[in-house]
């Protein structure tokens, strides 16, 4: 089992500042990797509206500028985004912020990729939000083509690539790997397709409202999912043991559970496919945060390494 920290940009009126400080987001990231992290993650809202906001959104910074400050502050975890919003951007320009992320890491981005759900950041980016999915297609196949193609040509939906070349590549080949986030059949086919992971939203009614993809309420509900895109993968001649599948929420179940509680209840998660999850610490406070990360690792990931 791997284990994934969200960093929390906390900047309001009532948060402790450090949050959003250089000097300790890098101090975070060196304590979330020595006690034990395998990924570091951000998020990706370039232009949200401030009802999204105040209705429990959260602040956010780029996360190709982020995470690339992240790198330069650790060694070993995993830049991750959580995830990258693949239809907001040219193909060509995202392309060129991940292959920068994988080269300043030396070799350590994973990229989450989804098509979106908020309608006002879509028009505010003057994205068609109806086209969305069309889009998210069109940008894995252009990205493909521009890592493996040294002269690489495209008639897309909104421009024309005339034999683009992508130089530094990136260090991991043929390129990054790439999951997709989302609960919705047309995520999981993709994640079956092509996919070398799936990082899906674990909750209810309200969650699933908001973020407008299906519902997986329970662990349950996951495992059967897995199940379904393993099967696919096997169909299609892929190796479904090579899927990386993410439950970075699902240690929320596991709450008020003693430490040998929660192990055994990783152990279940990884019996299920799970190969990564959350890495749980409190937010009410820069050191508490600290703190609770600390003890995580010394208390549960130790325990299962």
């Amino acid at each position: 089992m791997k284990f994934m920290v969200q960093y929390p940009l906390l900047c309001g009126p009532d948060d402790d500042s450090r949050w959003i400080d250089p000097d300790h987001i890098a101090e975070f990231a060196r304590v979330a990797e020595e006690a034990g992290a395998d990924g570091i993650a951000l998020t990706d809202h370039p232009a949200p509206s401030k009802k999204w906001y105040d209705r429990g959104g959260h602040a956010t910074i780029d996360p190709f500028v982020g995470l690339g400050f992240i790198a330069a502050a650790t060694s070993r975890v995993r830049l991750m985004t959580t995830l990258t919003v693949v239809p907001y951007r040219n193909p060509l320009l995202m392309a060129k912020s991940m292959t920068a992320l994988d080269v300043v890491s030396k070799g350590r981005a994973t990229f989450v990729l989804g098509t979106g759900y908020l309608r006002s950041e879509f028009a505010a980016l003057g994205v068609d939000f109806e086209e969305r999915n069309a889009l998210f297609d069109e940008a894995v196949e252009v990205m493909k083509g521009v890592w493996s193609d040294d002269e690489f040509r495209y008639a897309g939906r909104h421009f024309d690539a005339l034999g683009v070349i992508m130089r530094p590549g990136p260090v991991q080949r043929p390129h990054p790997p790439l999951w997709l986030g989302g609960n919705a059949k047309v995520v999981r086919r993709r994640v079956a397709e092509w996919g070398d992971g799936w990082m899906p939203m674990l909750g209810g009614p309200q969650l699933t409202a908001t973020t407008r993809t299906a519902e997986i309420a329970t662990l349950d509900d996951l495992a059967e999912h897995v199940r379904e895109i393993k099967g696919w993968m096997a169909d299609a001649g892929r190796d479904p043991s090579t899927l990386d599948v993410s439950a970075a929420e699902g240690t929320r179940f596991f709450a008020g559970a003693s430490v040998q509680e929660q192990v055994d209840q990783l152990g279940r998660l990884g019996e299920m496919g799970i190969t990564w999850t959350g890495f749980p610490f409190p937010h009410d406070g820069f050191d508490a945060a600290l703190d609770g990360v600390r003890r995580y690792g010394e208390e549960v990931v130790t325990q299962l390494r």
